[in-house]
């Protein structure tokens, strides 16, 4: 006859049934049974529900891909692996216990909300879809997965406006103090749209050297009295760029060598620097344009303010969730 499959809900109905099957057997009744084959097994029971092996598994995939990719060897892999498990069960009873809170709020999130979550998201990263479909292949996720990902992460941010009632303030100076801390995040690349006017120096004789800086302090003098960058370096300028009126294009601040970026430092567009000596003689250059992909404080500080607020909320949430836990019944059975 056909052996039945039994799910998950009915495996210990199933253990039950096949002990007192022994019994029976023991006092001379056959029945005519044959062994169930299980679906699945549990991993772990958390108050009234349950964690799959198979979820586990699921939760593992992409930890296992990585692993493959990098080529660790069998044993040390296997460690690795043992050691991800269990940060991945545990991972998962938080979410059965998170997900316990959220059904007893009635707390939902619909399609429409994640679809638009992850337009943000995408928006936020400068993000086309088959950029989203590229990251996503290399944590080794489905879109759906993402999909469900995102929509766990609304649902917990609702659970937690309401678990977490303890208004949160964080101050001008928190926000101060952490853009201080990170300012190479914030600062970006500087570049300057520079002209040059060069005058050469031909001569290793001193007396030769000091003609020339004599003659560009003259056209400095110039400057400062208000002459044209443009009209002098293309009647002075002995660089191939003369005709330009000097014109160099833009430069990372950082590309340009030390004395050049020294003699820029604190200079504002429409300004000139001092004469600066470099290896092809002596030079002045103008600022034309400052371009800047860095922020300054107030730009940053919202984002500074939400990051705050949103560690401090999880900070909170973890401490609440650890009570969760002492209070639930957790079962680990894998």
């Amino acid at each position: 006859m056909t052996c039945p499959r039994l799910g998950v809900l009915q495996y210990r109905w199933a253990a039950w049934m096949v002990a007192a099957l022994v019994v029976i057997i023991g006092m001379g009744v056959a029945p005519s049974v044959c062994t169930a084959e299980l679906i699945d097994r549990i991993a772990a029971v958390v108050n009234d529900d349950i964690i799959l092996l198979s979820e586990l598994d699921q939760a593992m995939a992409p930890v296992r891909m990585q692993l493959e990719k990098a080529g660790y060897p069998d044993v040390e892999r296997n460690i690795i692996l043992e050691n991800q498990k269990q940060i991945a069960l545990k991972g998962l009873i938080d979410q059965k216990l998170t997900d316990q809170q959220i059904k007893r709020y009635g707390i939902s999130v619909s399609d429409e909300q994640v679809d638009k979550s992850i337009e943000r998201i995408k928006a936020v990263n400068n993000m086309t879809d088959a950029d989203l479909e590229r990251v996503l292949k290399m944590e080794g996720l489905s879109y759906d997965a993402y999909r469900k990902q995102i929509r766990t992460q609304m649902l917990q941010s609702r659970l937690i406006n309401i678990e977490v009632k303890s208004k949160i303030v964080v101050t001008d100076q928190d926000i101060k103090a952490y853009y201080d801390a990170n300012h190479a995040q914030y600062a970006g690349q500087t570049k300057y749209h520079l002209r040059q006017l060069l005058l050469r120096v031909d001569s290793p004789l001193d007396t030769e050297r000091e003609r020339v800086r004599r003659q560009m302090a003259a056209i400095e003098k110039q400057l400062k009295n208000g002459a044209s960058f443009v009209e002098l370096a293309k009647t002075h300028s002995q660089a191939a760029t003369a005709a330009d009126g000097g014109d160099l294009g833009f430069f990372e601040a950082r590309l340009l060598a030390a004395p050049i970026r020294e003699a820029l430092s604190g200079l504002q567009a429409g300004q000139f620097t001092s004469i600066v000596e470099t290896d092809q003689g002596y030079q002045i250059f103008y600022v034309e344009e400052i371009s800047s992909t860095g922020r300054s404080l107030e730009q940053a500080s919202q984002e500074i303010e939400d990051k705050l607020v949103a560690e401090a909320r999880e900070k909170k949430f973890q401490a609440w969730l650890e009570e969760l836990r002492q209070r639930a019944h957790i079962e680990i059975l894998n």
